[in-house]
């Protein structure tokens, strides 16, 4: 039996189905495999985002950067961090590379977060390959429980 595509009876809007295609390919371009190493792209490093009640924590895999140069910006809600990953020096000349998935250059990352945040107290931190920057919410983003008293 054909299908009528006017009984489907959905609105569709060729912004949204952009927006989707768009988030789809980020998705793909910040995982790092829709480019090669090696190509003189930006790439972009995983990201985890967590949620408390006060503040959120972005953890960033930065395997052999340097802390120094890593920036930081908040611009509203967007987190934006960027850097350069030199090459490690370890490249043997004369050998012929059978596989590379090392990323090397310039790199750049923006997270919306889902809240306003205090920018003035925003602070970084770079352990073992991994950047946590802990973003406090503002006053008014924060949740607050309220009491609800009983009428009689």
């Amino acid at each position: 039996m054909p299908i009528n595509p006017r009984s489907w009876d959905i609105p569709v809007s060729l912004n949204k189905l952009q927006e989707e295609m768009n988030n789809m390919f980020d998705r793909l371009y910040h995982k790092g495999i829709t480019t090669g190493p090696f190509d003189g792209q930006e790439w972009a490093p995983a990201v985890d985002l967590y949620e408390c009640p006060n503040d959120f924590t972005v953890l960033v895999e930065l395997p052999g950067v340097e802390p120094e140069g890593i920036e930081l910006q908040i611009t509203g809600n967007k987190l934006t961090i960027r850097g350069t990953k030199e090459p490690s020096g370890e490249e043997h000349p004369g050998q012929e590379s059978v596989s590379t998935e090392r990323r090397f250059g310039r790199f750049c990352r923006a997270i919306e977060l889902p809240a306003e945040v205090n920018a003035e107290g925003v602070e970084a931190k770079c352990h073992n390959g991994v950047l946590r920057v802990h973003v406090p919410k503002t006053e008014a983003s924060t949740a607050k429980a309220i009491r609800v008293n009983v009428v009689e």
